[in-house]
């Protein structure tokens, strides 16, 4: 046997093994050395008042062509999630608040509901009455997320606002970026407005009518029942919308989500709440 020919062989093979794992280790991004998502905490307010909840924001600031996730993308990616905290004795978080997401498709059709280039989370936040003025509250959040683009990272940040606690006031001075909190908070959902709207889910089909609308997005919760054609089905450019959920147990079906409503002649579209069993 010729052993220097198979030395040079196995010496080939080698590099180019380390060669192909540099390339795909290159060709993935890491996002712990480039974020592609940056989180930080917000407050409503400039401070604190004692026996008060105060609405924090998680702000996320996204690279563009990056996302993050709602709470009920049907893709299955990971919301942001509170991982871990760590508050002031007497101080608690509420859960957290979900302005309307965007529709998305996926390389391979896989229909989503993302965020894109910045959103506010809200996060309500208990301040306990015994809070004195002059305090300093220390709110510390690590946060965990996936975050996509044409690849898909998991993401993480932490961060610490210290606030100062204030003396009772009716209204509390705004902080710099309360203006980030009020345009999230306009994005939350209302609930349905049966006297002008209606909703009718029977054997497993859901029939939305909204009187006045000329588009409308379904996008779906957390506990929705799985539609059919989804990415068709969960958008209308009329005023009725008709979906069809998946599943042999049709009155068990949930559907859950949000409901984005463009009235003719709004500048704004409308967020309503669905949230609707079905009954056969």
């Amino acid at each position: 046997m010729n052993h220097s020919l198979v030395a040079a062989v196995l010496a080939g093979t080698a590099l180019s093994l380390l060669s192909a794992f540099a390339q795909s280790q290159s060709a993935a991004p890491e996002s712990k050395d480039r974020p592609h998502v940056k989180f930080r905490i917000i407050s409503e307010h400039a401070e604190l008042t004692p026996g008060t909840t105060e609405t924090l924001g998680l702000v996320f600031t996204m690279e563009p062509h990056w996302h993050v996730y709602y709470k009920g993308a049907p893709g299955g990616g990971n919301p942001p999630s509170i991982e871990k905290s760590d508050l002031p004795k007497g101080y608690s978080l509420g859960e957290i608040q979900w302005p309307a997401p965007k529709r998305f498709v996926a390389p391979g059709g896989i229909y989503d509901s993302v965020y894109e280039e910045e959103v506010t989370l809200l996060l309500p936040m208990t301040v306990p009455a015994s809070a004195k003025p002059g305090d300093k509250a220390k709110i510390r959040l690590k946060l965990g997320w996936l975050e996509c683009s044409d690849v898909c990272v998991f993401g993480a940040g932490e961060d610490t606002a210290t606030l100062a606690v204030g003396a009772e006031a009716d209204k509390p001075a705004r902080s710099a970026d309360a203006g980030k909190i009020e345009k999230s908070r306009s994005l939350m959902p209302r609930p349905f407005p049966t006297d002008t709207a209606s909703l009718e889910f029977r054997d497993g089909v859901l029939a939305i009518q909204v009187p006045g609308a000329e588009r409308l997005e379904f996008y779906p919760g957390p506990e929705c029942a799985d539609i059919k054609e989804v990415w068709e089905a969960t958008l209308s450019k009329s005023e009725t919308m008709t979906l069809k959920f998946e599943g042999a147990n049709k009155d068990q079906m949930v559907a859950d989500g949000i409901l984005g409503v463009w009235l003719k002649g709004a500048a704004q579209p409308s967020y309503y709440t669905v949230k609707k069993r079905s009954s056969t």
